[in-house]
């Protein structure tokens, strides 16, 4: 299926940057190690011309500040102990280049296939049709003890490479945990990142799916919050409108009463609180929320100020004319207020 294969190259693009990355990194952090003679050589990173950190007897412990830098040790093969042959290919021969010199080790090797380790390097002619190859071979007892001898040193070899005459790039001839090829450590690697891109979408997916439940429960938190609230602005505001109360259920209009209805205990205090002392009542009676009142007083007036500073009342007025009482001292009154609606009770 082409979305198939697409997805295969696209995974074989990013296990090959990754790969590349990992070489970039073990590069930076190699230890090259080289023999001449009876010393062993230490240089750091890959680059030919890098300084040399220490020379050590073979056999001998090599310093700290060498071992402290085995994080990925490079053995490079003598160029003595290598022998070199040169394949002439047609350019289209390039990636079938492992075949090919498989197929001919056993004519370019002076020892068993078994028994050695190899490596090519191919370089274009100059017209370009053509390729040469150098195929570089060294005997595996030798590089065997080689890496033996570095083990008793508390070196442990990663890599074995040797130059390819005069390229400057290194041949690898071994490498440590690569026994099954590049082809499967490619497949390792696919796989890796497969996993990691498809565990990567999992989460996505996951926090995606609560945060949309999350939303989904809050928004419906909200709508339940916003129709209370407008259920209990409904109730506030028919609560000051008598006819509207009126008008609506008897259950509901036996909730508004009660929620707003004013205590007659409370009522009372407030009246005793607004009537001045100069004043007093002859009767009182309240009814579908209107107070009505008579009695006498020195000053009329200003009850009706007092009784809508209270709070407890509202639209106050005289019911009646104000006339003055049998001593000619006190005005007889009668006023009419409305009572203002009481707040809410919690837990309604």
């Amino acid at each position: 299926m082409p979305t198939l294969d697409l997805l295969l190259r696209w995974l074989d693009l990013l296990s090959a940057l990754v790969l590349r990355l990992g070489a970039a990194r073990r590069n930076r952090d190699m230890l090259r190690v080289t023999r001449s003679g009876e010393e062993i050589a230490f240089r750091a990173g890959a680059d030919p011309d890098a300084p040399l950190l220490a020379a050590t007897p073979i056999g001998a412990a090599p310093p700290r500040e060498v071992l402290a830098r085995a994080r990925f040790v490079v053995l490079e093969w003598p160029r003595e102990k290598t022998i070199t042959r040169t394949l002439t290919l047609p350019a289209q021969a390039r990636d079938f280049l492992a075949g090919v010199v498989a197929n001919r080790l056993d004519r370019l090797s002076p020892w068993p296939v078994g028994q050695i380790l190899h490596g090519h390097l191919a370089t274009p002619q100059a017209d370009a049709s053509r390729l040469t190859v150098r195929v570089l071979i060294a005997h595996k007892t030798d590089v065997d003890g080689a890496r033996a001898a570095l083990a008793d040193m508390g070196l442990t070899v990663d890599r074995v490479v040797a130059a390819a005459g005069a390229a400057r790039e290194p041949v690898v001839l071994w490498t440590r945990g690569a026994a099954q090829g590049d082809a499967a450590s490619r497949r390792r690697m696919r796989l890796c990142v497969g996993g990691a891109i498809g565990a990567y979408v999992a989460l996505c997916a996951i926090v995606v799916a609560v945060a949309s439940l999350s939303a989904s429960a809050l928004q419906q938190e909200a709508e339940t919050l916003a129709a209370r609230a407008h259920a209990l602005q409904k109730r506030a505001d028919a609560a000051k409108n008598p006819a509207a109360v009126a008008a609506l259920q008897p259950r509901e209009r036996a909730w508004i009463w009660k929620e707003t209805s004013t205590p007659i205990v409370a009522l009372v205090d407030a009246l005793s609180r607004a009537i001045p002392d100069g004043a007093f009542l002859e009767s009182l009676a309240l009814e579908a929320g209107r107070l009505r009142m008579t009695g006498l007083a020195e000053n009329a007036p200003p009850l009706i100020d007092a009784l809508e500073k209270s709070g407890r009342f509202f639209d106050a007025r005289f019911s009646a004319p104000t006339t003055r009482a049998p001593d000619g001292k006190s005005f007889r009154f009668g006023i009419e207020a409305q009572l203002a609606a009481a707040a809410p009770k919690k837990g309604k």
